[in-house]
């Protein structure tokens, strides 16, 4: 048996949230931010730079049981929304040797956690920018993330395209194109489905719904379509809440499923 042929086993996890931040403008609404869970690498490879969640997977674990403990550690959050993205094996994406990880996307209210993240744990705004070619992805806090990935149209019947690292600063390895994959998810499915709900609290606005899916979209939407879109989907209940210098809105549920 050739032993050159060992491979190790990995798990990353990426944590998307949501959260509100005051408006300067006093009668606005405020605003929401979309941004990843990152943690500073405090040794080699890549000391120094940022890098998502994660790590070996146990010999008595599963992918998924070992991205949980990830989770539980940096957010102690648990019963959360998580759904497997993909594999990632290119052959030299890490120089410790042969590692393919499964990745792992999380979806969830940042003001849901309230236990201290760990002390080389970071939130990222993103900025996501599309275009026909290439997709540029920059994240910012106190530090600066840049990321360029290629976008090449494989099969035009399917819809399918091939993505490749061009190149990135300050975050590890091929962690950019994993994070860069995860929102083109998101943005399928937001499309489709109903995911984007996990993203909110259990009681919102029409006006904070709106928001969350445009940032997820990348796109403006019509306020009449939305609501008609939305209607079947959520349920007006008692409570009002003021919003800026505005009268109070209404607050909404989500009832297309049962939330925790």
């Amino acid at each position: 048996m050739d032993n050159s042929s060992k491979c190790n086993y990995a798990t990353d996890i990426l944590i998307y949230a949501i959260d509100s931040r005051t408006n300067d403008n006093c009668r606005g609404l405020p605003q929401k931010y979309f941004s990843i869970l990152l943690i500073k690498r405090d040794k080699e490879p890549f000391k120094n730079s940022w890098c998502l969640p994660g790590g070996f997977v146990k010999q008595d674990e599963t992918s998924f049981e070992a991205a949980m403990r990830v989770l539980k550690k940096e957010t102690n959050l648990t019963n959360i929304y998580v759904e497997q993205l993909g594999i990632f094996d290119e052959v030299q994406r890490d120089p410790r040797g042969r590692v393919i990880s499964t990745a792992y996307m999380a979806l969830i209210d940042k003001n849901s956690i309230k236990d201290k993240l760990s002390e080389n744990a970071c939130w990222f705004d993103i900025d996501f920018d599309e275009k026909d070619k290439v997709i540029n992805l920059n994240l910012e806090n106190e530090d600066k993330i840049k990321v360029q990935v290629s976008k090449k149209l494989i099969n035009k019947e399917a819809n399918q395209y091939l993505y490749s690292l061009k190149n990135s600063e300050n975050i590890m390895s091929d962690h950019g194109l994993i994070i860069t994959r995860g929102i083109i998810e998101l943005r399928k499915k937001a499309e489709t489905t109903d995911i984007v709900f996990n993203l909110m609290p259990k009681e919102f606005t029409i006006g904070e719904l709106k928001q969350v899916y445009e940032i997820i979209l990348g796109k403006k939407l019509i306020n009449s379509a939305f609501r008609r879109v939305m209607g079947p989907k959520i349920q007006m209940i008692e409570e009002q809440v003021k919003t800026g210098g505005h009268r109070p809105s209404n607050l909404f549920k989500y009832i297309g499923k049962e939330k925790e």
